[in-house]
């Protein structure tokens, strides 16, 4: 006889349930509460985060990675820059710690319509009718409780699918067949093949001798000159290429992964310590912390009412429904993962650079499916190609989406709809681009839109100049360097040189671009170029194009000539620069210059290019794209400065929406414990001129965050001014976006 041991059973009745709490369930989640939906957030774990909780310890990455200027945004980059502003530790693998798990739970606790359900799993899944869920269910481990969580609308971003599985959404494991999608990327026939989980392992430095004996049940790793394809070189956290799935099943052999893993991470914690060429360094090193629990990458795939593809994404087709966008490479890996040591752990074969991408949409339709009603998905399931699967599966992208299903979720509670009849999602799109999140294509719209009829002035504007640092890139690998330009000409040109060897002679192109991401304007005809003799030496050089340009547009400053002549990295970043350079195999890709963010070069044009001017904080756009998309006051004036916008009429506004700079081509994982940018703006105060008299509506200081957003008693002005008395640390004030709104009540949308 059977006897049920979860004798307790309590049933709590939600609009919103989100199953799941990864960084995609979190955001849905957060997005959805704080669009006034009453939200429960199911996890089986005790913490918050999924494979980046301090549980697995995986850093999220995303778009940025690949990309300058490419960083999530949102609710993302919100709790990213909280957990580094709050956490004395570094990110990477291994390194999560209980801040990280403490900045997730701190901002769930802190949403009255967000009901959290640590340690649930979830275990059924009852039907009202074919195509609507009515509840899920499921067991609360330590509590011995049975849950029954009924709700108007479902999102499943639990990783492997539970929810859609029980409610019979269609599911894909590993990759179509080539010629299914027309994906010159995948295999010619389909398979079962998935990549992948892993171990991570944190070492600290005990500052005296460590010695490490291994069980007898680890993997011998004897390679004395290194593990073929795999580097040990830093070792104070663990390395993801230390993967085991496929043949195994990723999902229901983890116990068996679990254990393999231990046996490779205990074997290569070994070889470093006893075996390889980092004995020595190692010498007074130990293992601090071994994970217990797999970070699985992939499991199962719905099939949703559009399947996202590698043409999709390589191509960075619109979408009259985007709601999200993705960046990071279409990034495999190798069969067989740790015990293929004959290959490299991902890219085996292949030329990486084929497998770039750079910022591309992601449609709506990817989130829910045909055969189920009122359940979207998000993280790793979403509707996608395995192709285009590989490029979306990271943390941070995967967060984005994550937001954008939350936030259609709110809607459809909001306005009594389901998923499939958001056939017209511009209120989503336009409350995601109102909280920060990035839409390739689509503007935002407000009160102090210029295309309202308002007008933008500022106390001053900065330019786009740079400075000159060590290091830099040989002209035989044709550098190129963006720049934003302001003016209808360009007469000269002027470059930071190192040239060694005597004279040289180089040759400068000028190429214009669509935007931060077009690498394919340099594989065009330049619209003009000049030839000029370089000097042995560390020199400052004048090349004159004179040449007409197009205001208010980027532009590549490609240069060519020998490997003695090298051009300076800039020590700046300004806003919507980038550098780029030729690859050994030829391709052409951006330049980091093994900087902590991504490079830009030293150069300069006359007249001066000062393209942050104040209109560009109220164009709908909030970060570097077409152009700067921001305004940066002149760093040669002191603080205080200000941005003020004049709106065509007197107009009732009653909240003030704030995008500050955080330096989006910084990305995270380079940035040091405790940690907020300099570039962000930290004390400041918004005024309207109300009847003729200067107001202060708002007053801040010590902010850190990219986006605020402030509400007040409603005014009504023709003037609102944002004054910026002191930064971070930077000495410009910096603002991409200066908002008005006017919200009535519950509507928020």
């Amino acid at each position: 006889m059977a006897h049920d041991v979860t004798r307790h059973v309590t049933t709590e009745e939600f609009e919103v349930c989100v199953v799941g709490g990864g960084l995609a369930g979190v955001c849905a989640a957060l997005a959805a509460a704080r669009l006034g939906a009453r939200t429960a957030l199911v996890n089986d774990r005790p913490m918050l985060g999924g494979n980046s909780s301090s549980e697995l310890r995986v850093p999220p990455s995303g778009a940025g990675h690949f990309n300058p200027w490419g960083r999530e945004t949102g609710i993302i980059h919100e709790l990213i820059t909280e957990d580094r502003a709050r956490n004395h530790d570094s990110v990477a693998y291994g390194h999560a710690n209980a801040i990280w798990d403490l900045v997730l739970y701190d901002a769930c606790r802190r949403e009255e319509a967000l009901t959290l359900f640590l340690n649930t799993h979830v275990t059924e899944v009852t039907m009202r009718d074919a195509r609507t869920v009515a509840e899920v269910s499921g067991v609360q481990l330590r509590s011995a409780t049975t849950l029954h969580l009924p709700a108007r609308v479902f999102i499943d971003a639990s990783g492997d699918g539970c929810v859609g599985v029980g409610a019979g959404v269609p599911y894909r494991v590993g990759p179509e067949a080539r010629g299914e999608y027309h994906e010159s990327l995948a295999p010619e026939k389909p398979d079962d093949f998935v990549m992948g989980s892993s171990l991570i392992f944190r070492a600290r430095d005990t500052g005296h001798e460590a010695p490490f004996a291994p069980p007898p049940w680890a993997e011998v790793y004897d390679y004395p000159e290194g593990i073929p394809y795999r580097s040990t070189a830093s070792f104070a956290g663990g390395y993801w290429w230390i993967e085991i799935g496929w043949p195994l099943d990723t999902l229901h052999d983890d116990e068996q992964i679990r254990d393999e893993l231990l046996r490779h991470v205990y074997g290569v914690w070994d070889h470093i310590k006893n075996r390889g060429r980092e004995r020595e360094q190692a010498r007074t090193w130990a293992l601090d912390w071994v994970g217990f629990i797999p970070a699985r990458r992939e499991s199962r795939r719905f099939v949703g009412a559009h399947v996202l593809t590698q043409r999709e994404v390589q191509g960075g087709e619109q979408f009259p429904d985007t709601v999200a966008y993705g960046g990071w490479s279409v990034d495999d890996h190798t069969r067989g993962g740790i015990t293929a040591l004959d290959k490299h752990p991902s890219f085996d074969g292949v030329r990486m650079d084929d497998y770039l991408v750079t910022p591309y949409p992601v449609p709506l339709r990817c989130l829910y499916a045909n055969e189920v009603n009122n359940l979207f998905f998000a993280g790793r399931i979403m509707s996608a190609s395995r192709i285009a699967f590989c490029s979306l599966r990271v943390q941070e992208t995967l967060a984005v989406i994550g937001q954008a299903a939350g936030t259609a979720a709110a809607y459809c509670v909001q306005h009594d709809m389901l998923p499939h009849d958001l056939t017209d999602c511009a209120a989503v799109q336009q409350r995601l681009l109102r909280d920060d999140c990035y839409l390739p294509g689509v503007a935002e719209d407000n009160l102090g839109r210029d295309v309202r009829g308002a007008v933008a002035m500022a106390s001053s504007v900065a330019a786009a100049r740079t400075e000159p640092v060590e290091g830099g890139i040989q002209l035989s690998a044709l550098p190129a360097a963006l720049l934003p330009i302001s003016e209808s000409r360009i007469e000269r040109v002027l470059l930071r040189l190192d040239v060694e060897g005597g004279p040289s002679e180089v040759r400068l192109s000028v190429h214009p671009a669509e935007n931060v991401w077009d690498l394919a304007a340099l594989q065009a005809e330049p619209m003009a170029s000049v030839t000029a003799k370089v000097e042995e030496g560390r020199g400052r050089y004048a090349l004159e194009p004179g040449i007409e340009v197009e205001p208010g547009r980027l532009y590549w400053f490609r240069l060519e000539g020998d490997e003695n002549v090298r051009w300076r990295y800039a020590a700046n970043n300004p806003i919507a620069t980038a550098a780029a350079t030729r690859r050994a195999d030829g391709t052409v890709w951006f330049a980091t210059g093994g900087r902590s963010q991504w490079a830009a070069l030293a150069i300069n044009v006359e007249p001066e290019s000062r393209p942050y001017a104040p209109e560009q904080a109220i164009n709908g756009l909030a970060r570097p794209g077409e152009y700067v998309n921001a305004w940066v006051s002149d760093p040669d004036e002191p603080l205080p400065q200000w941005l003020e916008v004049e709106l065509p009429e007197p107009t009732t506004f009653n909240t003030v929406g704030l995008i500050f700079d955080t330096q989006l081509s910084r990305v995270n994982s380079v940035t040091p414990g405790l940690f907020r940018a300099p570039e962000c703006v930290r004390d400041y105060a918004v005024s309207a001129e109300v009847n003729g008299s200067w107001r202060e509506l708002v007053t801040v200081s010590g902010n850190y965050h990219r986006r605020r957003e402030h509400s007040f008693e409603p005014v009504t002005a023709r003037r609102v001014r944002l004054t910026v008395t002191a930064t971070n640390g930077d000495p410009s004030a910096r603002v991409y976006a200066l908002r008005l709104y006017h919200d009535h009540g519950n509507d928020t949308f």
